[in-house]
């Protein structure tokens, strides 16, 4: 935007405007008025363009960064996590042998690269506990310190569910910034089980234990 700037004497008095009456000194007073203003004018309008650039600029910067995700016509047919960055073995010894950690609400072993501590610990803590058992029938609990190497569980509908969302959430913050995800929030069979499950009328009571879970050794994968 430019600043309103004139170089003609509308507006100003008229002792301002030189005569052939008026004085040498009032010619030369007038001059140098003038001169003043016609450097500031300058000096305003170079100020516009620089400013008027800058924010171009910037504007074609956020459009360059949009553009890649502007341009595409349809919702693509593939699905990420084609680069595999981590990856935590087959079984409990080795996961942690590798470095990985256990998250609850994943129930498995993830790598701390794709492992979002705060995101578990805050669904656990407003969602759960949840009851663990050997079977279908719930004859027999688990001990929560038996969890990490007991490679089948059954637990109740209620974490089935909150796994679901969980899932979700963390699809959702990695969309947002390019983060690396694990291979079980990829594929979008898994969001189309959840979408039919939590959509079901029949599975409303999330104290029913109706869930099977096996454990988990999760890969970290880029999302494309």
């Amino acid at each position: 935007m430019g600043f309103p700037c004139t170089y003609m004497s509308r507006g100003y008095p008229s002792a301002f405007i030189a005569s052939g009456a008026q004085k040498a000194g009032e010619k030369l007073d007038w001059n140098t008025r003038s001169s003043k203003r016609s450097k500031l004018c300058s000096a305003l309008v170079l100020l516009s363009a620089v400013l008027t650039l800058g924010v171009l600029s910037s504007v074609l910067v956020v459009a360059q960064r949009r553009e890649a995700g502007s341009l595409v016509p349809l919702w693509p047919s593939y699905q990420g996590g084609s680069r595999v960055v981590e990856h935590c073995g087959n079984s409990p010894e080795e996961a942690q042998a590798l470095g990985c950690v256990w998250d609850l609400m994943s129930f498995g072993w993830i790598h701390p690269r794709c492992y979002n501590p705060e995101q578990s610990q805050l669904w656990m803590d407003k969602y759960g506990p949840w009851k663990w058992y050997y079977d279908l029938n719930a004859t027999a609990e688990i001990p929560d310190d038996q969890l990490t190497s007991t490679r089948r569980v059954y637990t109740e509908q209620g974490y089935h569910v909150v796994h679901c969302l969980y899932i979700f959430k963390l699809l959702h913050l990695a969309g947002m910034s390019g983060h690396i995800v694990t291979d079980e929030a990829i594929p979008l069979a898994h969001t189309q089980h959840c979408v039919d499950m939590i959509s079901a009328p029949k599975y409303t009571d999330f104290k029913h234990v109706n869930t099977r879970v096996d454990m988990l050794f999760a890969r970290c994968v880029t999302m494309d």
